[in-house]
């Protein structure tokens, strides 16, 4: 879990800034680079899940998964033309994008009580997240090569400790496999809940407003002054490790739906904060819209992992984390992407001066409208054996 999400921090959080600053891209061309992400996870991630459910064992697909991608990285560090560019990030997100899933449910198959220890071992993710951009930070990264490399040697280094995990192998004989259940059988039982299915248009609609966070708050930062950008977005990171830490216990007290509610609120208000936040006598503002990602994260994604684990059987596990890593990563963030980029760019007054206020009110009002529309459509039945219950 820690080099999972720092690999991915090392040069995700920083990559748009590098992009502006040394590559002269667009924001149209660095909404397509992210937008990558996205297009990956409409096909990876469920397509890795049923590998996993059915032919492979999941430690070996997350070992290759993570040596190709570890030296498509290191390509990223001497290419400068655009078209070669979008390209190579896109094949690193086909064999990146699953392996979040993945490393969801090899976690989950090897625990006993999946609300408490899910939390407890998946918050080394965020510290390794952290120490990553605070590395690039402080080291002043932010327009350099250097987070490439150091993504894809810490990829291939965790390819090769994956062979070693706890033997994890599929949990559906192969024989019984065909095209047909490949492509949408086991899918289509798990959307045929209907709360399900709000959930998944919620997160969906969440993953607008995260795209903007990831692609250019970083750029925003680094625009109006803040110094070390990479560094202060990982103090989100931070309240996400206390905040992950007390998940179990505020589950119990207030169950997934406040939580996913309050969560997507957060994703809102934010982004009023960035808006009308400044380097000056209302950095506060902008401290706490970074501070609120705790919130944003652990109450949306994880909360959400955790509520698809306990909605499926044993069995369809694997394949529902990735269909959650296909949401998360797919159609969501695809719009998202593709709509910050063009948002960008119309409020683009000169290549480093952008009109972030006119930017921002963009996914505020995305969060805010979201959570409003799932307080009342999002109406959860989980039963405890796994059952999912309409």
């Amino acid at each position: 879990m820690f080099f999972q999400f720092f690999i991915w921090s090392a040069w995700y959080v920083s990559a748009g800034t590098y992009l502006i600053q040394k590559l002269n891209f667009s924001g149209t061309q660095i909404g397509w680079i992210y937008g990558t992400f996205a297009i990956s996870g409409l096909i990876s991630p469920f397509l890795s899940g049923i590998l996993a459910d059915r032919f492979f064992s999941t430690e070996k697909l997350l070992a290759w998964f993570h040596l190709i991608g570890g030296g498509l990285l290191l390509a990223l560090a001497f290419i400068e033309d655009f078209g070669w560019f979008y390209l190579v990030v896109l094949l690193h997100t086909f064999v990146y994008i699953p392996t979040t899933a993945l490393s969801s449910s090899i976690t989950f198959h090897h625990i006993e009580d999946r609300t408490k220890d899910f939390a407890l071992i998946r918050v080394w993710g965020t510290v390794g997240w952290v120490l990553a951009g605070f590395l690039v930070g402080y080291l002043k990264w932010e327009t350099t090569v250097f987070p490439f490399l150091l993504a894809g040697f810490s990829a291939i280094a965790l390819g090769i400790f994956c062979f070693f995990l706890p033997k994890t192998p599929p949990l559906l004989s192969a024989k019984r496999s065909s095209l047909r259940a490949m492509l949408g059988s086991e899918s289509g039982k798990i959307l045929l809940n209907r709360a399900f299915l709000v959930f998944l248009i919620g997160i969906t609609l969440i993953r607008i407003p995260a795209s903007f966070y990831y692609s250019f708050v970083n750029p925003f930062l680094f625009e109006i002054g803040v110094p070390n950008p990479s560094s202060r977005m990982a103090l989100g990171q931070v309240a996400e490790i206390l905040l992950m830490l007390s998940l179990p216990f505020v589950l119990r007290k207030t169950g997934l739906k406040p939580l996913l509610v309050f969560g997507m609120f957060a994703w809102g208000l934010r982004y009023v904060l960035f808006a009308y936040g400044n380097a000056d006598d209302l950095v506060w503002m902008v401290y706490i819209g970074i501070l609120l990602h705790g919130v944003t994260y652990n109450y949306t994604s994880l909360v959400g992992q955790i509520y698809v684990d306990q909605s499926v059987p044993a069995e369809l596990r694997a394949s529902a984390q990735g269909f959650m890593v296909f949401i998360t990563t797919g159609f969501g963030p695809l719009v998202g992407a593709y709509l910050a980029g063009a948002v960008v760019e119309h409020h683009t007054i000169s290549p480093a001066v952008h009109n972030w206020l006119g930017i921002f009110w963009v996914p505020a009002a995305v969060g805010l409208l979201t959570a409003i529309w799932f307080l009342f459509a999002f109406r959860p039945k989980v039963k405890s054996d796994g059952e999912m219950s309409k």
